[in-house]
């Protein structure tokens, strides 16, 4: 297969993924305004880049990498598809420079590719797409030049994945509508697209399928349907200017004060402009003087906002069943969140709402079906309560804690009524094992075993399996107690909190005390209880 033949099919793998999940990507989108089309311009800029592979016949890795950084520049839509056609454009100088791609290459170009992004920015913004790049560039450093290119890919997917999830927490937009950042999620689903269509290659036809399944496991992040502000400016603006000597400086000047999210790419003799602005006509004359223009596009910023809010609003109107959950800790809020879930109640390091608080809650959503996951032994009786005082179905799933909520969660069917999804979630949860590793907080014998204040002790599923004074002994003893059990995947929820042991370790510990076992690290901030597990 040709270079050029190759690097369609990757790309084109890259463009379907962003495809599936352009709505999503769309719906996040709120920063750096909720015009919910981040997701329509990446979609159409790797599209562009298809097109210019399509349309070219010469062959190599340098004319392909030419070729790409074309299409990207020329088709690039919107704030996030400029900035995309940077990383691209950092990404193909270094894959064009090269007569192979493995793990060396793959570093540098990722590199190249958040320098660049960076470079085109004039005040780069974290928790943003630049971020997840620069995170997921950071991470390949660490990988050894000796690893294959699929093995990278997994390492820098993750990185990705866990810079995605941390963009809610770096932008007030965004902490405020409770999401991730569109453009950042959006990349990362490029990039998983990416590493299927590398898999396809490298496999043959049978892997994708595959590869699909292994990099798509994660759920979509969850969209906020509260209405969006509008933007100060009204019209996003962008146009090509083809011609000899432009002064990109001059022009992002002239940008500065009339508009914001001003971009200006490209070299002397093809750029591309994108602002937001309220008098589009100034920016197409000014750029006349420049050169010729083209691939002029104007969008009304304000109408769009409206039209993702009705279109919010429409959504969260139809879906005939919502969860309430009880939940502690931003990291699991977020991950439920993620998964589907509407409303979280958080009362504390005790997490134990009254029955009045649950009702708050599942009245704030407005309908009829409610499954209530209470995520804790001691809430199921109070959200059983909680469900009898209400005239609305709610159907409790006693869940006894957060990660069994989760394995829940997953079983969630949104068009399914109270009733039919309480039976999924249920069955979803036979033969689950929860643990969790705490502080002693006092002298005592529990089990037959002596315990001291202060000590870590591992509780499965109600039952004390160590007491030791290293957290990572305990850990190991309940993964152990896991394996014991024929346990196969394994979610870990951490709060380490500056504890030495880190998320690369919890992994090591894992693969000598429990070496079948699949696990899953997330961050989940709970109060008490530096790690919360469940296995499957």
């Amino acid at each position: 297969m040709s270079v050029r033949a190759q690097a369609i099919t990757v790309i084109e793998a890259a463009l379907a993924a962003v495809e599936a999940e352009r709505g999503v990507i769309n719906d996040l989108n709120v920063y750096p305004v909720p015009d919910g089309d981040t997701g329509t311009n990446l979609a159409l800029t790797v599209r562009a880049i298809v097109d210019e592979l399509r349309l070219g016949d010469e062959d190599g890795v340098a004319a392909v990498a030419a070729a790409v950084t074309k299409g990207s520049l020329m088709g690039a839509r919107g704030n996030s598809g400029v900035i995309l056609s940077q990383i691209v454009r950092g990404l193909c100088d270094v894959w064009g420079a090269s007569t192979s791609l493995g793990a060396r290459e793959f570093k540098s170009a990722l590199a190249e590719g958040a320098n660049a992004a960076y470079r085109a920015v004039k005040e780069p913004v974290e928790g943003t797409m630049l971020t997840v790049i620069r995170e997921m560039a950071v991470s390949a450093q660490n990988v050894p030049d000796s690893f294959a290119l699929d093995k990278m890919l997994v390492v820098v997917e993750e990185a990705g994945r866990v810079a995605v999830e941390n963009t809610t927490s770096q932008l007030a937009a965004l902490q405020k509508a409770g999401v991730v950042d569109a453009g950042g999620y959006g990349l990362l689903v490029l990039f998983r697209g990416i590493a299927e269509g590398i898999a396809g290659l490298a496999a043959g036809a049978e892997a994708v399928h595959g590869a699909a399944v292994a990099l798509r496991a994660a759920a979509a992040p969850a969209v906020s349907a509260a209405p969006a502000e509008l933007s100060r400016y009204r019209y996003c603006t962008s146009l090509l200017i083809k011609g000899e000597g432009i002064d990109r400086d001059r022009f992002e000047a002239f940008l500065t004060p009339i508009g914001d999210s001003a971009l200006v790419v490209g070299d002397d003799r093809l750029v591309k402009i994108h602002v937001h602005t309220d008098d589009p006509g100034v920016v197409l004359s000014e750029a006349l003087k420049h050169g010729a223009i083209g691939e002029v596009e104007i969008n009304d910023m304000h109408e769009q906002t409206k039209a993702r809010d009705e279109r919010l609003r429409a959504a969260a109107v139809t879906a005939a069943t919502m969860v309430v959950a009880v939940v502690a800790g931003d990291g699991n809020k977020r991950l439920f969140r993620e998964l589907g879930c509407h409303a979280i109640v958080d009362d504390g390091q005790s997490m134990n709402p009254s029955a009045a608080q649950l009702l708050d809650a599942v009245e704030a959503l407005g309908v009829d079906e409610i499954v209530m996951l209470p995520n804790n032994g001691n809430v199921v009786l109070t959200a059983e309560q909680a469900a009898g005082m209400s005239s609305r179905r709610i159907a409790v799933v006693p869940s006894t804690s957060i990660p069994a909520g989760l394995v829940a969660m997953v079983a969630f069917d949104p068009e399914q009524d109270a009733v039919g999804n309480a039976r999924l979630m249920e069955e979803a949860l036979e033969g689950l094992q929860s643990a969790e590793i705490t502080h002693a907080v006092r002298d005592c014998e529990v089990d037959g075993v002596d315990v001291l204040k202060g000590q870590v002790i591992g509780i499965v599923d109600g039952r004390l399996v160590a007491a030791d004074d290293d957290l990572e002994q305990v850990y190991a003893k309940v993964l152990e107690a896991f394996a014991f059990a024929d346990a196969e995947i394994v979610t870990v929820l951490t709060a380490l909190n500056g504890s030495k042991t880190s998320v690369e370790r919890l992994a090591e510990i894992a693969s000598t005390a429990a070496p079948g076992i699949e696990l899953h690290v997330h961050e989940g901030g709970q109060p008490l209880y530096p790690i919360l597990a469940a296995a499957e």
